[in-house]
């Protein structure tokens, strides 16, 4: 599987009849198994556009393709991991991950698609654990197990590791990145952290505020993703800060830019660490 492409074409959306539009005309492309980070300050839209390119939000003007097919609704294709895993508690690990393969009535897939998912996000030992024993990052995992699952072309992900401990959420950033190439499956991320997008991403579209406009596009081309003390790796950062302070309409002082976007020196030192494995 090579993902599929995605087209925003003049994307245009208001929450209530002639309201302020939260997003107006956005446009642009996602190549198959490309890996893009939607970034910007808070109310600039980047939800409001993922909920859109998800069919859960339909836009007041403009259309969103996945392989040339208008998006109108969700679909097992195209799929999102939300902030919170959103897992049943009474279920165990294995049979949370199977939901997505029995709403879409592919039941005869689960016993193989199971183990094979639950092993990529290296859970193949809780298994039968309830996931009420899970630690959040786990947790997490199974939920991208679950979205894995039916197989999805596109992947979209809505600060899905905001939650976590620095940590756990770099261990995160890493293995999505990884699967996702390995699988072939195009990634869209919503983030606000600008060493997630740097990190995770291929491609940041930065967006602007009131309303969310597309306001710069960063190419983020790193040899190595693992070294965060590189100066490839703090040049690719710098670029996007200032696309980011320039989209935001005002100079930030240098420590409110870093509280900002995310870019302490302790969440720095903490995100370089090596994975755990």
């Amino acid at each position: 599987m090579k993902g599929a492409h995605l087209a925003v074409e003049a994307v245009t959306h208001s929450y209530r009849r002639a309201g302020a539009p939260a997003v107006c005309d956005v446009t642009f492309q996602v190549e198959p198994g490309e890996a893009l980070a939607l970034v910007g300050r808070s109310g600039c839209g980047k939800s409001t556009l993922l909920h859109i390119m998800s069919g859960l939000i339909l836009p007041t003007q403009g259309k969103v393709l996945i392989d040339g097919l208008h998006v109108t609704g969700p679909s097992p294709k195209w799929v999102v991991m939300f902030q919170q895993p959103s897992l049943y508690p009474w279920m165990s690990v294995a049979q949370n991950v199977a939901l997505g393969l029995k709403f879409t009535g592919r039941k005869r897939e689960i016993a193989t698609r199971v183990p094979e998912m639950l092993r990529l996000v290296e859970l193949s030992d809780y298994a039968d654990r309830n996931v009420q024993d899970l630690s959040g990052g786990q947790q997490q995992r199974v939920a991208l197990a679950r979205s894995l699952a039916p197989a999805p072309e596109v992947l979209l992900l809505d600060e899905p590791f905001s939650a976590l401990d620095a940590f756990t959420r770099g261990t995160l950033q890493r293995d999505v990145r990884r699967i996702a190439k390995e699988l072939g499956i195009t990634l869209v991320l919503v983030t606000h952290d600008l060493p997630e997008a740097v990190v995770m991403a291929d491609r940041a579209l930065v967006l602007s505020a009131n309303p969310g406009r597309l306001a710069d596009i960063v190419d983020i081309d790193l040899a190595n993703r693992d070294d965060l003390r590189s100066p490839e790796y703090a040049e690719a950062r710098a670029r996007l800060a200032g696309a980011y302070e320039r989209a935001a309409g005002r100079e930030l002082g240098a420590a409110e830019a870093a509280d900002d976007a995310g870019l302490s020196e302790n969440q720095g030192l903490s995100a370089a660490r090596p994975a755990v494995r």
